[in-house]
C-alpha cells in the first residue's frame, strides 16, 4: 500500500503563473518527495478533510518549506474546497492524465457585463468554443472549477468549467488534459435549458422512510420553481418561495432530507456552514455574497444551511455576532431569482427572528418524533426494502417496541440486532463443532464453515429484545436513570389499582381509534398517595416496565434550587425531554416537596408550582405524556394540582390485605430456602396492619436471623417458624389506624370518586 503523510495546507508566496498552467500542482519539499517516492510531475492523491480524494501534480517548492507544509495556488483551494491551515493527506499513485471527450464551460462573468453584453447568443457559441480552445490546451491539467477570461468582439466574458467527460470511462478521475480531439462546449445559463432543467425539480422519497407528509411539502414548494408554474397562472400579488425552514430534534433525519434535496434535480447547490464561511466575519460575509451571486447566475438553484442556528442566531448582546442580517440581505436581492434557500435546525426559536418572516424562510416544515407507522416505513428503507433477515413480524415488532426513537436511534439499534444475532450464531456454531477454536476463527471472518459459503444471518425475536434492553433514544441518553426492571408478578396484591394504572397507560397506545370515537382524551396525570412503605414507587417502575415506555423519575426536592429562576429551568427540561421522548412517563416521587399549597411556602415553591402547572396544562398541550405522582401527604398539596386536566386520577394505595400479603410472602418465598414448617396463611395472619415495605423487612430479619445461626453452627440454615417469630418482634407496625383514617378523611374531603 503506497504509503501517504499528512499536511498542512499553506498558501504560494505568489502566483507562479496567471494562465492556469500549473493550478493543480502541490508543492512540496525535497524530503517529502523523496519520503513519498514522487518526482517532480507525477500524479498524487489529496485526501481532503471532507473525505474526498482529489488528483493533483506534486511539484518541488520554490522556496524552503517544511516537512509537513505542502503549498497549493489559490485556485486549487477554491476547486477542491481545501482552505488554508487544513490537514490534508498525500498519497503516491500509478494514475495518469485522461484525454477529454467533452468539456463544457458556462458564462460565469458578472451581472454587470451580463447585462451589458447579454446572453452569448447560439450562433456565437462555437467561436467562444474556439476561441477558448487555445487557453485550454496551455494548461498541463484541467479539473471542474477552473475560470478563464476571454475577450472576443470587443467583450470580456469569464467562463468556467462545470462538466467534463473523460474519453476513457474511469469515474475516480479529477484532472484531465485536452487532446486534439476534444471537443469544447459552451452551456449558456440563460437559455431554454435552464427551463427544461427546472421542470424536473422533484425530491424523491429513496432511502427515506416516514418522511412522506414532508416530502410532499417539500414538492409543494419546487413547483413555484417551475417555468410558468405548470399551465396555472398565479395572480400578480403572489410571490414564489424564497426559504424553508427544516427543523426537528436531533436524529429525525433533517441532513438526510438535506442530501435528498441536493439530489433534487437543481442546476447547482451552495452548502453554507461554519467551515465554508470562516471565521473571520469580514471575509464571512463577502463569501455569503458570493456564494449568493452564484446561486443567482446558476438558477434554479439551492443555498443549504445545515445547523442554521450556529450561523444566524438570535443576538443576545452587542458583541456576539451573526450573519442573520446579510443572510437576510442576500435573500432580499435575489427576489424573483429562482434561487432556493433550505435551512435545518434542531431549535428553530434560536433562529433570528428577522429569517422567519413571510419573505425569506416562510415554509416551517417540522420533522417529528416518527410514529409506529412511520418506524416502520424508516426501518424497511434502512433494509432497502423487503428484507430477508428481517419479516413483516419482527418489523411491527420493533416498530411497537421503539417508543420515542428516532430515525438514527432505529439505525443504531438494528446494528446492535445484527450483532447479536452473529453472536448468537457464532455461539452456535461453537458448540456444534469439534474444532470450536476454528470454527469461531472462520465464523468471527464471515460464518463461513469448511470453505463453504457465507451462511446467512439469522435474526431471531430474542436479538430484537436483547438489544433494545441496551438501547435508549437519543432525547433520553441525558438523563443518566436505569431502566426499571420491575413486574406486576413482583408486586403483591393491588390488583385493582394495576388495572386502574393499565387502562390509563395502554389505552391511548393501543386503542386510539376507540377513544377518538367516542371522544376520550388520554389521562394526562395520577397521584397515587398513601402511606409510607405501601410500594407506589415500586408500582410506577413496573408500569414502566410492563408498558416499554420511556421514564423519567424526578424526586420532587431535587429539583429545588438556591438560585433564582433554576428550579423552574430544570422543570421545563424535564418537560422538554420527556416531549421528545415520547409516548414517556414523568414520575415525581415527593411531589409535596414542590407542590404544596400556596400561601404556605416560599415564593420560591410558587413559581415551581405554577411552572408545573402551566407545563401540564397551559398553552403547549402535553400529548402522550403521562405525570404520576406519589406523595405520603396529599393533604399539603395544591388544590389546582387536582383538578380536572391535571392530576385528576387519583389512587390511594394502602397497606395490603391478607390476599396481599400472602402474595408478598410467597414472592419472597421463591426466591429464598423457607422451611416447609412456616405457613403462609399464619404468617400473613399475624402482619395484620403491616405495609409492604414492612413485610419485605421481616422476610429479610428472618433471613438474617437464619444466617446468624448459621454463622454459629456452621451448617447451612434455611428459614423456620423461629426466625419468622424473631423478626415479628424487631420490626414493628408503623402505619396506625388513626393514620389510615386521615387519608380516608381526606379523600372525602376532596370529594374524589
Amino acid at each position: 500500500m503506497p504509503e501517504n503523510r499528512d499536511f498542512s495546507v499553506r498558501s504560494l508566496p505568489k502566483q507562479i503563473r496567471n494562465d492556469n498552467r500549473d493550478a493543480f500542482r502541490v508543492y512540496l519539499s525535497s524530503t517529502s518527495l523523496a519520503t513519498l517516492k514522487l518526482k517532480a510531475g507525477d500524479i498524487c492523491r489529496i485526501l481532503t478533510p471532507a473525505g474526498s480524494s482529489k488528483q493533483a501534480i506534486a511539484w518541488n517548492s520554490p522556496e524552503s518549506i517544511g516537512k509537513s507544509v505542502i503549498q497549493a495556488s489559490r485556485t486549487l483551494q477554491d476547486c477542491y474546497g481545501i482552505k488554508l491551515s487544513d490537514q490534508v493527506s498525500i498519497v503516491r499513485v500509478d494514475e495518469i492524465l485522461v484525454d477529454i471527450a467533452s468539456i463544457s464551460l458556462v458564462d460565469c462573468s458578472d451581472p454587470d457585463k451580463i447585462e451589458r453584453y447579454g446572453p452569448i447568443a447560439i450562433t456565437d457559441r462555437e467561436h467562444w468554443a474556439w476561441a477558448l480552445e487555445f487557453p485550454l490546451s496551455k494548461c498541463e491539467a484541467l479539473g471542474v472549477g477552473l475560470t478563464f477570461d476571454l475577450e472576443l468582439r470587443g467583450q470580456r466574458r469569464s467562463f468556467k468549467i462545470t462538466g467534463i467527460r473523460g474519453a476513457a470511462q474511469n469515474h475516480d478521475n479529477t484532472l484531465f488534459r485536452l487532446s486534439g480531439t476534444s471537443k469544447v462546449l459552451i452551456d449558456d445559463s440563460h437559455d431554454s435549458t435552464e427551463e427544461d432543467l427546472s421542470s424536473h425539480l422533484q425530491v424523491l422519497p429513496l432511502g427515506l422512510g416516514g418522511m412522506g407528509r414532508q416530502i410532499q411539502l417539500l414538492n409543494e414548494n419546487l413547483a413555484d420553481f417551475h417555468p410558468g408554474l405548470g399551465a396555472l397562472a398565479m395572480p400578480p400579488f403572489y410571490e414564489h418561495g424564497r426559504g424553508i425552514l427544516l427543523y426537528g430534534p436531533k436524529g429525525t433525519g433533517k441532513t438526510v432530507l438535506l442530501g435528498q434535496i441536493r439530489q433534487a434535480g437543481w442546476r447547482r447547490t451552495f452548502d453554507l456552514d461554519s467551515s465554508s464561511i470562516g471565521r473571520n466575519a469580514g471575509d464571512g460575509e463577502a463569501r455569503l455574497r458570493n456564494i449568493f451571486q452564484e446561486a443567482i447566475r446558476y438558477q434554479p438553484s439551492a443555498v443549504i444551511v445545515d445547523q442554521l442556528d450556529f450561523l444566524a442566531p438570535k443576538k443576545q448582546s452587542l458583541d456576539s455576532h451573526s450573519l442573520a442580517p446579510v443572510l437576510c440581505e442576500c435573500m432580499d436581492s435575489a427576489k424573483g431569482a429562482r434561487v432556493l434557500v433550505i435551512g435545518a435546525t434542531r431549535h428553530p426559536n434560536d433562529v433570528d427572528d428577522a429569517l422567519r418572516t413571510p419573505h425569506r424562510l416562510a415554509n416551517e416544515i417540522e420533522l417529528q418524533i416518527p410514529t409506529a407507522r412511520d418506524r416502520s416505513e424508516i426501518i424497511t428503507a434502512i433494509c432497502g426494502g423487503p428484507s430477508p433477515v428481517l419479516s413483516e413480524e419482527l418489523i411491527e415488532l420493533i416498530a411497537e417496541k421503539t417508543h420515542g426513537y428516532v430515525g438514527a436511534d432505529i439505525f443504531a439499534l438494528l446494528q446492535l440486532v445484527c450483532r447479536k444475532a452473529r453472536q448468537r450464531q457464532t455461539s452456535n456454531d461453537e458448540d456444534n463443532s469439534s474444532d470450536s477454536a476454528e470454527t469461531i476463527s472462520k465464523a468471527i471472518q464471515g460464518l463461513r464453515i469448511d470453505n463453504g459459503p457465507a451462511v446467512g444471518l439469522k435474526i431471531e425475536e430474542g436479538d430484537i429484545v436483547s438489544a433494545l434492553q441496551e438501547t435508549r433514544p437519543t432525547a433520553m441518553r441525558e438523563v443518566f436513570l436505569e431502566t426499571p426492571k420491575v413486574r406486576w408478578s413482583d408486586i403483591g396484591g393491588q390488583h385493582d389499582i394495576k388495572r386502574r394504572l393499565q387502562k390509563a397507560v395502554e389505552r391511548p397506545l393501543k386503542f386510539p381509534e376507540r377513544m377518538k370515537r367516542l371522544n376520550v382524551k388520554s389521562k394526562k396525570g395520577i397521584l397515587l398517595y398513601g402511606p409510607p412503605g405501601c410500594s407506589k414507587t415500586l408500582t410506577v417502575k413496573a408500569l414502566a416496565t410492563e408498558a416499554g415506555l420511556n421514564f423519567m423519575a424526578v424526586k420532587g426536592a431535587e429539583i429545588l434550587s438556591m438560585y433564582v429562576g433554576e428550579s423552574e429551568r430544570a422543570l421545563r427540561e424535564i418537560f422538554r425531554k420527556a416531549r421528545s421522548a415520547r409516548p414517556s412517563i414523568i414520575f415525581f416521587d415527593e411531589i409535596d416537596a414542590i407542590a404544596s399549597k400556596r400561601g404556605s411556602a416560599s415564593q420560591g415553591g410558587v413559581n415551581v408550582l405554577t411552572t408545573l402547572l402551566n407545563e401540564m396544562d397551559g398553552i403547549e398541550e402535553l400529548k402522550s405524556v403521562l405525570v404520576v405522582a406519589a406523595t405520603n401527604k396529599p393533604e399539603v398539596l395544591d388544590p389546582a394540582l387536582m383538578r380536572p386536566g391535571r392530576l385528576d386520577n387519583i389512587l390511594y394505595i394502602g397497606p395490603p390485605d391478607f390476599e396481599a400479603r400472602k402474595e408478598i410472602l410467597n414472592i419472597w418465598f421463591c426466591k429464598s430456602m423457607v422451611n416447609p414448617e412456616v405457613a403462609v396463611e399464619e404468617l400473613a395472619l399475624k402482619t395484620e396492619g403491616y405495609t409492604g415495605a414492612e413485610m419485605v423487612s421481616i422476610c429479610e430479619t428472618a433471613g438474617d436471623a437464619a444466617l446468624d445461626e448459621e454463622d454459629e453452627s456452621g451448617q447451612e440454615q434455611d428459614v423456620r417458624w423461629k426466625h419468622f417469630e424473631y423478626a415479628l418482634q424487631q420490626v414493628r407496625r408503623q402505619v396506625t389506624e388513626d393514620v389510615i383514617q386521615g387519608y380516608e378523611r381526606w379523600l372525602d374531603a376532596v370529594d374524589v370518586k
